[in-house]
Order: C-alpha cells, then sequence, then structure tokens
C-alpha cells in the first residue's frame, strides 16, 4: 500500500505536466477561422489517426499550375463511427473540400464544412474540434 501512493502521486503529476500540451494542440490560431475557401482537387494522400486525420491533394489552377494542399479533420474514433475504412477515400479520387485557410497564405487548412466526391456525393464526417 505504501508503494502505491507515491506510483499514483507520480503518475498524476506526469499527467498533469502533459495536459497543457495536449490542449494547445487544440488551437487553431495559424488558420483564419473567419474564412472559409472551397476547393477541388484529387486526393494524393489519406491518414485516418487520433488526434485528427490528414488528407493531402492536388489543385489544378486555371492555368494548370497544380499546387499541394493540406487539411486537417475528423478523429480517428468518430470517423470508424460514420463508416470510413482506410478504402472510403483513396489516392486519385477527385473531391471538394470546404476549409477555413492558413493566415500566412500556405496551402494547408483545418475542415470547415464538409468533404464531397468529385461527383456530388458527400462523405459522412464531423468537422475537426
Amino acid at each position: 500500500m505504501r508503494m502505491i501512493r507515491p506510483a499514483l502521486l507520480l503518475g498524476l503529476l506526469m499527467g498533469f505536466s502533459f495536459a497543457s500540451s495536449l490542449y494547445a494542440h487544440h488551437g487553431y490560431a495559424s488558420y483564419d477561422m473567419t474564412k472559409t475557401v472551397t476547393v477541388s482537387g484529387t486526393v494524393t494522400e489519406v491518414s485516418l489517426a487520433n488526434p485528427h486525420s490528414a488528407l493531402a491533394f492536388d489543385v489544378k489552377d486555371e492555368k494548370g499550375v497544380v499546387s499541394r494542399w493540406a487539411i486537417e479533420f475528423g478523429m480517428l474514433r468518430a470517423l470508424m463511427a460514420e463508416g470510413w475504412t482506410k478504402e472510403t477515400l483513396k489516392i486519385g479520387d477527385g473531391v471538394t473540400v470546404s476549409l477555413h485557410p492558413a493566415k500566412n497564405g500556405a496551402h494547408v487548412g483545418v475542415l470547415a464544412g464538409k468533404i464531397t466526391f468529385s461527383d456530388g456525393r458527400p462523405l459522412a464526417l464531423s468537422p475537426a474540434k
């Protein structure tokens, strides 16, 4: 019993020391949350993971110049509950994404609304929180 208390106390202290860094992850200070951009492109990478999943896709502008965009979105557990598998989005799929873009102009963002296939079919998901 004497050994359990110090171990429990040490575990709690370690947990609290990591709490601020875990909480800090959820900030979206680098994104312009007042602006929503919709872009269409071709999926190049999909990562279903925690704490947030990620999607990279190539977007072609009106001059034919291709730029790589990336977004973060739903948590793995929530996506799986909505029926997602590693086959839901595949490399080469055409998508349209509504996102809050980076304030610095980089081609990254956080999901603002939805992801749809290029044929208009929506993907079931909840925006990242």
